[in-house]
């Protein structure tokens, strides 16, 4: 059965909403000072302008307008997307990390646990977000982000491939207890029921492009990045 990793993150949010979302001990509730709080504030900053800059490269000085943060938590990229686009939506499954974030957010930034009929965004974004979805869901959610772009949406999305050997020892094989090896494939018979594990999964490039493309977002650029041998890529990709 495949685990239920909306519940994980529901757990976060209610008990740890800024250690959820950076995995440092710093930002557990018991360290957090307004220091460390607008540390963690400008670490997403940082990030968005990492983004901003590939977005504006890739694809000219286009100004979104309208813009939404996939996996937001407590808001740590969105309030930084809120300072470049006027309307800026936040999801994300925890309730208590959108109550908390919505807190720390512009007027023009809104967080949620529901997209409802909400559309016509013309800037996507998520990031280190479908790294913890097992792609049966993930592929899905996907394909309804992608549903609610414009015809002008810019895409800036981040997804795993595949680990290398830190990262399986990390996130892999240390959490299966019981399993079977036919020479090629490692079969998990019982995992570790640790709750505290982030668990990390690989999606299939192929099939991410394809649903691209099926969505006319033609012009699609990567860029690798390696999260501890996570190894994935950023998805640039325009209409």
């Amino acid at each position: 059965m495949a685990r239920d990793t909306d519940q994980d993150w529901i757990e976060y949010g209610e008990f740890e909403p800024y250690y959820g979302v950076l995995t440092h001990e710093r930002f557990l509730r018991a360290n957090l000072t307004p220091e460390i709080l607008e540390e963690f504030w400008q670490t997403g900053r940082d990030d968005v302008r990492f983004i901003w800059n590939e977005l504006r490269r890739l694809f000219g000085e286009r100004v979104p307008q309208r813009a939404l943060d996939f996996g937001c938590g407590v808001g740590r990229l969105t309030r930084a997307i809120g300072e470049l686009v006027p309307n800026v939506l936040g999801l994300d499954v925890s309730p208590d990390m959108v109550k908390e974030g919505n807190l720390h957010v512009a007027d023009n930034v809104r967080l949620t646990n529901n997209l409802g009929d909400e559309r016509a965004f013309d800037w996507i974004n998520s990031f280190i977000v479908f790294q913890h979805i097992p792609p049966d869901r993930g592929y899905p959610l996907l394909e309804d982000l992608l549903s609610r772009a414009d015809d002008t949406c810019l895409l800036s999305l981040h997804f795993t491939f595949f680990k290398d050997a830190r990262a399986l020892n990390d996130h892999g094989l240390d959490a299966i207890r019981f399993g079977t090896w036919d020479g090629e494939v490692i079969r998990p018979l019982i995992r570790s029921a640790d709750k505290r594990r982030m668990m990390m999964y690989d999606y299939d490039l192929t099939r991410i492009f394809a649903m691209l493309i099926a969505h006319r977002f033609t012009d699609v650029h990567l860029s690798h990045t390696d999260h501890a041998g996570a190894q994935g890529a950023f998805v640039f990709a325009a209409r």
